[in-house]
């Protein structure tokens, strides 16, 4: 499922990768844009990480998604 434009960012990040370019990371989850209860947003529990717009996932459980959100900041600032 593409991730919605309505989404939670639970945290991100922006800085200058090592070429002088800015980046930004975000970890967000996907919602169906009524701000119900989360269990009842669409995808539950979508969680997904943007990266300059694009965008990964979705991962099965919130502790995948800030691993592999680590290793993104890492690789981008490094």
């Amino acid at each position: 499922m593409p991730i919605t434009e309505i989404v939670r960012t639970l945290c991100s990040a922006e800085g200058v990768d090592g070429n002088g370019r800015p980046v930004q990371v975000a970890l967000v989850y996907d919602t169906d844009g009524t701000m119900g209860p989360d269990e009842k947003a669409t995808g539950f529990p979508g969680f997904w990480l943007r990266v300059d717009g694009r965008s990964q996932g979705p991962f099965p459980d919130e502790a995948t998604a800030i691993e592999q959100a680590t290793c993104l900041y890492q690789a981008c600032f490094g």
